[in-house]
Parts: structure tokens; C-alpha cells; sequence
């Protein structure tokens, strides 16, 4: 690339930059568009960075300079409409897996460039001609019968030419009459569904699924094979984050309402609508989440992890505070609070009285805090909570489906922390596995949280008592959830009644969440708090006792 082509290309990106924006809003927030020759197509958009890339080299190769309008307001549509978020793009693929089988093959982002392109008008309608046609009538994109690896692609470019009144085969290209020997009535489908698909709105999920419901007629090759992905323009980049699928797990009402219009409505057929209603329950999606059930899961944990503490935000649990010793602290002069600094030191009084309510909120102040006297103690109010949780084979693994235990240890985690206290956390089967370090931190307790053993049970009696002897003075709030193959493991030493009784009397609280226990008289009778549940599923009802059992003498939320 010569520095006049450069300069040329760079000039016409500095022109219409601003040009591309206002064809969605004005007063948008994106940085300038940077460029990336090692990109695979002439533009993408990183949804996780909201940066727009442009391959350089290839747009000039091509002739695509007078064309970059066109292109910056179809990138600058994905950050806006389509899918806008990458917590949406999570929530098609739920969608699209229930459906389509195909690990390595995606529909969404053919969907939401249609969208785009669609709203973008007649105006730049002959620029995107253009930017198609500049690939798809390449010999070499057609070479070696392309269209039968990815036929949907194809059906696709049909669309197009549907919709903007081209003849048959100026997008497609010559494969056109052999496609139609293989699928007759394409272009009658192209056209119903372009008809069709932009009347169907506000709901996105809605229109997705029509989208899908004509599109997976045109997706297996001729051979029977997995289709490969032949799109020259896939200008999506980047992957949700494990909460975006975290939130994603969770249908909203928009989908449910785009299901039940596909079953009413009658899009798929039935063993395809059967799949879609079966699938979009909590643990149908959780089976879509990415590399679930190959050798390649690593994400899943993640995910799950992400998913616990969403679901735990629901059910908060303040732990009763506890006596400790501290050092007491007092406050230091205000300073500029920086991104990376702890939210907790902000000093939101000062910040309001000083700053106002606008800028404020964009300039907080922090007010550190140092001990008065170093090595001076006195008693402080702190948490901590110390769970131990069953992971046996009489339990559901976490990362499969929603485990009610697994659940009601993170709340009292997130609980924990968020109330400025310290947890740590044991699983336990046949054997224990311990995170046996005091933190705070939500995220590591998730992750530990997730790991599944699935064996025998076999409660860690001489952890339990271990425990005791190291915390001495300063022993934390202790949590035992699991079923009623405890009352089997107390029973199993006449050492374990020795073992609980001294820990409950050691305990500020000894809470046992127990499923179906046999024994509850004799345990409350040791001092234990005892919270029995009747089924796994039953996990308000859990919640609510929970609650009971952390603050049995306070009612109204007073320590």
C-alpha cells in the first residue's frame, strides 16, 4: 500500500466516520475506526471493545474506497441494533442451538447483517451491492462446486437479490441454475421471507426464529456433511464473556414470547418446535453453552461460576456480624479516586457536597482510611462464614444443571462477602477438597464452588474438628449443606457426636441444611440451627428458612 493510497483511504475514513454514525444516531460515543490488515474481511466490530477495524489492503485491492460510508454504518448498526450487545448475540446462540447441531456453524451473524443492511436504506444500497459483488463474483469463490459446502450461504445472497430487485444470480453467481435444480422453490422462499421478516418487529428474538425457520431447510450440503461456513463479509468479532452466557442462561419474556409464537404459529416442524420448547429451559440452554459435551469445556465452569453468583443476587443473605479484633482506623485527607482503585474508599458525601450530582458521579473522591495506632486491637463487627457443601454422587454436577446446594452455598458466600466479611469453603464425596484460605472474593469462591466429585459421602469429621482448634477465639459462622446421608456419617463414630457438639458450641452459628434428615430433634437439641429440606427443587422455601436460621432472634433485619 503506497503512502498516497494511505493517505487517500485514511482522508475518506476521517470523511465518513461522523456520516456513518448519524445514520443511527448522532450522538454516539465510538472511537475513531482503527486499521487491521491481518482481519479476514474489509470491516469488523469488536462488540466487547466497541472499536470498528477496517482492513486496509483488501478495501483498496478491491476498489472499495468509495464504499467505506456504506461500510462504517453496517459496523456502527452491530453496535447499536443488531445484535447490540454481546449478551444478546449469547441469548440467539442459545436459540440458534436448539435448532441447529452444528457445533462450528453460526447463522447470527448472517441475521443481523440482513437487519442492518435492510435499515440502512436505499441510499447505501448500491455500495453494499457493490462490497458483495466484489467477492461473490470472484471465480475462485465459486470454484470447486463452493456452494454445495455452505448451500444456506447461497440462499442467502438469494435473499438479497429478492429484496433488492437484482436478477437471478448477480449476487449468487453462475451456481444460480444449478441451485435451483437442487431447490426449486428458492426463490419463491427468498421472497416470502423478505417480504416478511422486517414486519414482524419490535421483537428481535421473533424475528430470529423465522430467519431460522426458513434458513435450516438450506443448511445440509448435498453430501450429508456438517456445512462450512463460506461467508467472504463475517464482520463479527469478539465472544460474550462468560457473564454475558451467565445471563443468557436465563430466557427473557421477549423469547418466551418469540417461542410460543414459532409453536403457534407453526415455523418449524414439530420435532423442531418440541427441541425449541424442551431446550429453553435453564438446563436445555446450559447444554448449549459453548464446548459443552466435547473435549474443549474449559468455558463451562466459567460460566456456571457467573451464573451461581447472578442467581444468588436474587436470594442476599446478610450474615449476623462478629466480634474480632481489629485495628481500629481512622479517615485520611479526600484524593481523586482513580479507575482501578477500590469502590469501597469513595467517600460519596463528600463526593456529592463537593462535586454535585453530575460530576460527581463521573469524578468520585476517596478517603482512605489508616490505623489510628499501628499494632494497637479492639474489637470489630466482621463476618466470616466457613461452608461446607456435599458434592456427592447423590447430587447433580453443577455445571450440567442447577444444583439447589451448590446454590445456597454461593449465597451464603456472596452473602458473606458483600456484608465486608471472609469466606472459605470445603466439597466433599468420598473425600474433601478445600479452599481453605480466607477471602473475599466472590469470583474465586464461584469457581471453586463448581467443582463436582460425585463419589461417596463421607463427611470430614476431622476437618470439622481441626477447624475448631485453629480458629480458636475467633471461630466463623459454619454452614453444613448436604442430604441425609449425614445422619448415616454422624452415626457411623461415636467420636462425630464429640466432634459436632464441640463445634457448635464453639460456632457463633452451626446452620445445617439438610435434605429429607431424620435426625433434626437431636441436632437442634445440640444447639445446632437445622434447616430441613423436603426437595432439591425447593430452593425459595430453603432461602427463606436460611434466612430464619442466620437471624432466629431478629425478625426485622436489626442486629
Amino acid at each position: 500500500m503506497s503512502p498516497s493510497d494511505r493517505e487517500r483511504l485514511e482522508s475518506e475514513l476521517h470523511r465518513c466516520w461522523p456520516i456513518a454514525q448519524a445514520h443511527w444516531s448522532r450522538f454516539l460515543l465510538l472511537r475513531e475506526p482503527s486499521l487491521d490488515a491481518g482481519q479476514p474481511s474489509v470491516a469488523q466490530i469488536n462488540l466487547n471493545t466497541r472499536e470498528v477495524m477496517i482492513n486496509a489492503p483488501m478495501i483498496l485491492e478491491k476498489g472499495l474506497v468509495d464504499t467505506i460510508e456504506a461500510l462504517l454504518a453496517h459496523e456502527v448498526g452491530h453496535h447499536v441494533c443488531y445484535p447490540g450487545t454481546m449478551q444478546t448475540h449469547a441469548r440467539m446462540r442459545l436459540l440458534e442451538r436448539s435448532l441447529i447441531p452444528f457445533e462450528e456453524y453460526s447463522l447470527i451473524n448472517l441475521f443481523t447483517d440482513l437487519m442492518i443492511n435492510h435499515r440502512l436504506g436505499e441510499r447505501l444500497r448500491p455500495m453494499l451491492i457493490r462490497v458483495y459483488r466484489a467477492f461473490t463474483s470472484e471465480p475462485a469463490f465459486h470454484g470447486e462446486a463452493r456452494w454445495k459446502r455452505d448451500p444456506g450461504f447461497f440462499f442467502y445472497l438469494a435473499i438479497y437479490e429478492e429484496l433488492w430487485g437484482l436478477e437471478a444470480g448477480a449476487l449468487m453467481g453462475q451456481p444460480f441454475s444449478e441451485y435451483g435444480e437442487m431447490f426449486p422453490a428458492y426463490r419463491a422462499e427468498a421472497r416470502v421471507l423478505g417480504e416478511s421478516l422486517f414486519v414482524m418487529g419490535p421483537n428481535v428474538y421473533a424475528q430470529f426464529l423465522y430467519f431460522l425457520s426458513v434458513m435450516v431447510r438450506y443448511l445440509t450440503p448435498p453430501d450429508d456433511e456438517d456445512p462450512v461456513a463460506v461467508h467472504p463479509l463475517k464482520c463479527g468479532r469478539g465472544e460474550p464473556s462468560p457473564a454475558d452466557w451467565a445471563e443468557a442462561i436465563t430466557p427473557t419474556q421477549a423469547e418466551l414470547d418469540a417461542i410460543r409464537r414459532a409453536h403457534r404459529e407453526r415455523w418449524f416442524e414439530e420435532d423442531q418446535g418440541e427441541r425449541l420448547q424442551e431446550n429453553n429451559t435453564p438446563e436445555g440452554r446450559i447444554a448449549g453453552l459453548p464446548g459443552f459435551g466435547t473435549v474443549d469445556a474449559s468455558t463451562v465452569p466459567e460460566i456456571m461460576a457467573a451464573y451461581y453468583r447472578r442467581e444468588a443476587e436474587k436470594h442476599l443473605l446478610r450474615p449476623p456480624l462478629q466480634r474480632r479484633l481489629g485495628e481500629p482506623q481512622v479517615p485520611t485527607t479526600l484524593e481523586e479516586w482513580e479507575v482501578g482503585d477500590l469502590v469501597r474508599e469513595i467517600d460519596w458525601l463528600a463526593t456529592m457536597a463537593l462535586r454535585g450530582r453530575d460530576l460527581g458521579g463521573a469524578m468520585p473522591i476517596k478517603r482512605v482510611r489508616v490505623a489510628e495506632e499501628e499494632g494497637l486491637e479492639a474489637p470489630l463487627w466482621q463476618p466470616r462464614m466457613e461452608i461446607y457443601l456435599d458434592v456427592s454422587g447423590s447430587m447433580p454436577n453443577p455445571c450440567f444443571v442447577v444444583n439447589a446446594m451448590t446454590l445456597a452455598a454461593q449465597i451464603l458466600a456472596t452473602g458473606t462477602a458483600r456484608a465486608g466479611g471472609w469466606v472459605r469453603a470445603l466439597i466433599y464425596s468420598h473425600q474433601p477438597v478445600l479452599f481453605w484460605e480466607w477471602t473475599r472474593s466472590e469470583a474465586e469462591i464461584s469457581r471453586f464452588l463448581m467443582h463436582y466429585i460425585g463419589g461417596g459421602t463421607k463427611f470430614p469429621f476431622d476437618i470439622l474438628e481441626a477447624s475448631v482448634r485453629e480458629c480458636a477465639a475467633d471461630q466463623p459462622i459454619r454452614a453444613i449443606i448436604t442430604d441425609a446421608d449425614f445422619d448415616a456419617n454422624f452415626e457411623r463414630d461415636p467420636a462425630h457426636s464429640g466432634i459436632l457438639g464441640r463445634a457448635i458450641e464453639a460456632s457463633p452459628h452451626l446452620v445445617l441444611l439438610l435434605r429429607t434428615p431424620t435426625q433434626v430433634d437431636r441436632y437442634r437439641a445440640m444447639g445446632a440451627l437445622v434447616v430441613p429440606v423436603a426437595a432439591m427443587e425447593d430452593f425459595p422455601r430453603l432461602a427463606a428458612e436460611l434466612a430464619l436460621a442466620l437471624f432466629p432472634e431478629d425478625r426485622d433485619g436489626r442486629l
